[in-house]
């Protein structure tokens, strides 16, 4: 089997076509710091979801997720970081999943009954708030912006009044 020139210097080029690319992506994304605040305790996970709007879908829906992590719950504050994330606006939705089931624990009329909360602290009224209250900008080659998600946790009044 004979390789030819053509054929490794094409490869290579491709190559190189593809780094400088990716490195050019790289120096416009940034990495976003979120900090979950306020956790109540370390039972379960904290689940954090960066959304991007998307037209005719719902914040928080599935549809606008571009990104998600899931890291053990602690006491007080959970960090985490999406990595290369392209300038543009942002939400954050998270919540403390206490149980660890995977899911929003919810009472029987929808309320939450687990710790959650968004971006600027923002909050909706009888429901989620909008992606424009909880956006957040991440600049062009941002040295590593960040946003603070204060977890809000239904009074116990509240839980048992749905249940």
């Amino acid at each position: 089997m004979t390789i030819s020139t053509a054929s490794i210097k094409g490869a290579a080029l491709t190559a190189t076509v593809a780094c400088v690319a990716s490195l050019a992506f790289a120096a416009a994304a940034a990495d976003l710091e979120v900090r979950v605040e306020g956790l109540r305790s370390s039972d379960g996970d904290v689940r954090v979801a960066l959304h991007r709007h998307m037209e005719d879908a719902k914040f928080p829906g599935d549809a606008g997720v571009v990104g998600a992590i899931m890291r053990p719950a602690a006491s007080g504050t959970v960090r985490v970081i999406f990595a290369d994330v392209a300038p543009g606006a942002y939400a954050v939705a998270a919540f403390h999943d206490a149980d660890a089931d995977g899911e929003l624990a919810q009472n029987f009329v929808g309320m939450p009954t687990e710790g959650y909360g968004f971006s600027n602290g923002a909050v909706g009224f009888m429901g989620p708030p909008s992606f424009a209250d909880a956006a957040v900008n991440v600049g062009e080659g941002e040295a590593a912006p960040s946003v603070s998600v204060p977890i809000a946790y239904p009074e116990a009044g509240e839980q048992e009044a749905g249940q």
